[in-house]
């Protein structure tokens, strides 16, 4: 537990001081905010995960003086991804799993429950700071920042997270 506090204040510190409007190469922008918003834990229908996407946002938000944009972006991103999940994953399996992570679902359906949740995030930020998501740099910055994030973000599970697959082989 004390791992995953740890874990979740370096992604919040690098998220505010670090990567603060930081955009390499015009299209890519590198997000651990939504690192930790498909890495919290998942209940159904609940309203802690909801007030939590809020405070995080309204957190990221004082720091880039961005009105609001990444506390209602976090707000919708965890209630799509609720959503999201029961579609997925289904709810039988959905009371096994601890975390949502790359481990416990697999590689194929883990890209499948986190790459559109990405693509909205993104698409989100473009209708929110943008006047148009319709042209062309707004779509390269969308895939490619998707693309970006969800790799790191695969890496930074396989480095930081916990398998639970090693003790099942015993």
């Amino acid at each position: 537990m004390k791992n995953k506090i740890l874990i979740f204040i370096v992604l919040l510190f690098v998220q505010v001081f670090v990567l603060n409007k930081i955009i390499f190469f015009s299209f890519l922008v590198l997000s651990p905010l939504i690192f930790i918003l498909l890495l919290y834990s998942y209940k159904k229908d609940s309203i802690e995960n909801l007030l939590f996407a809020f405070f995080l946002g309204l957190f990221v938000d004082m720091f880039n003086d961005s009105l609001g944009v990444y506390s209602m972006t976090s707000i919708i991103i965890v209630y799509f991804r609720n959503l999201w999940v029961l579609k997925i994953i289904g709810e039988e399996k959905i009371d096994e799993l601890n975390n949502i992570s790359v481990h416990e679902l697999g590689n194929i359906q883990y890209f499948i429950f986190s790459f559109p949740i990405m693509l909205v995030y993104f698409s989100l930020l473009v209708i929110l700071e943008s006047s148009s998501i319709f042209i062309l740099d707004n779509v390269l910055f969308i895939l490619f920042s998707s693309v970006l994030n969800y790799l790191f973000m695969l890496l930074f599970q396989y480095l930081f997270l916990e398998s639970k697959l090693r003790d099942e082989w015993r």
